[in-house]
């Protein structure tokens, strides 16, 4: 499988390069992969490659070599080929930042983010901000247990449900998804004999290998909905708040109707909560820039969390 995938994007890259097309004779004799002595076997690969190619979307054409010859030859055209460039508004990138941020990938797709940034003609000082209050904290064995779903090999771990002692599970992780402020490893529990979802900050301990890489066959599609638990009942449906202006575009993606003015420039909204956890995250990361004023239990909470990430200080 590799060795066809290089294969084929050694195609793409020589077909999109060339400046007049290349006859299959060329494509056999100059991209590497190809080559094969026997010609009817390098006949029936290069048909093989063709159909998957424009089964892919690519824009591969056949055309005569040149206007004084009968030859055809094969070309990828870059106008039709070529993504368009990509172009990023301050508020887009923000967005972008929190969202690397709020699923731990800072440090894989930074750097991706980074040129997006120099794209977009940002300057350094005025870079979006990826953080804007309270820091993200990173979800716990995400890294362990992305390796071993990669790999498809079985991890063993104690996991403590609400209310009940830690018990050992032995999991094929199938999946990690984030679901209402929270992160869950989906996977087949070989000690319940079904799928289960597992919050990560749940499981007590270390996550080890229970057993070697290929373990399992790739997974079926799973309904994450279906395996992750809903949010409990309860709880106020809406809250009071007041957003600095440059965070009032957020917010209002939130509220129930329009903003009101409020003081200093300030903008008040009524905004929906839904899952509790869900909305206390939203409001961290917008820091200092969201105030909540009510109901009083959850600004209470609120002020909790914000003393406790600081250390318990003010």
């Amino acid at each position: 499988m590799t060795e066809r995938l290089e294969r084929l994007l050694n195609l793409v890259i020589a077909l999109r390069e060339t400046r007049r097309p290349m006859t299959a004779e060329e494509v056999r004799r100059r991209v590497a992969g190809y080559g094969q002595p026997d010609h009817e076997a390098f006949r029936r690969m290069f048909e093989r490659d063709k159909a998957d190619l424009r089964a892919l979307g690519v824009p591969l054409e056949t055309r005569r070599v040149d206007r004084w010859s009968d030859l055809q030859g094969y070309r990828i055209d870059p106008r039709h080929y070529d993504l368009p460039e990509v172009r990023l508004d301050r508020d887009e990138l923000a967005a972008l930042a929190l969202a690397l941020q709020a699923t731990g990938l800072v440090d894989e797709a930074g750097v991706g983010l980074l040129k997006l940034e120099v794209d977009a003609g940002e300057a350094a000082p005025h870079s979006p901000r990826p953080v804007v209050g309270v820091a993200f904290e990173a979800p716990p064995h995400r890294e362990v247990l992305l390796a071993a779903q990669l790999t498809r090999a079985p991890v063993r771990f104690r996991y403590r449900p609400p209310g009940r002692e830690p018990s050992a599970r032995t999991v094929d992780p199938h999946a990690l998804v984030h679901r209402r402020g929270r992160w869950y490893l989906v996977g087949h529990d070989h000690d319940r004999g079904e799928s289960r979802a597992f919050r990560l900050d749940r499981i007590a301990g270390k996550v080890t290998m229970a057993g070697e890489p290929g373990a399992f066959p790739p997974p079926p599609a799973v309904d994450v909905d279906d395996v992750v638990p809903a949010p409990a009942p309860g709880g106020p449906e809406t809250a009071e708040v007041v957003a600095a202006p440059e965070v009032a575009w957020l917010v209002a993606r939130r509220a129930r109707g329009g903003g009101r003015p409020d003081a200093g420039g300030w903008t008040a909204y009524t905004v929906a909560v839904g899952d509790r956890g869900d909305f206390l995250r939203w409001v961290l990361e917008l820091g200092p820039d969201l105030e909540v004023r009510g109901p009083a239990e959850l600004r209470a909470e609120v002020v909790e969390r914000l003393q406790r990430a600081a250390g318990g200080g003010r």
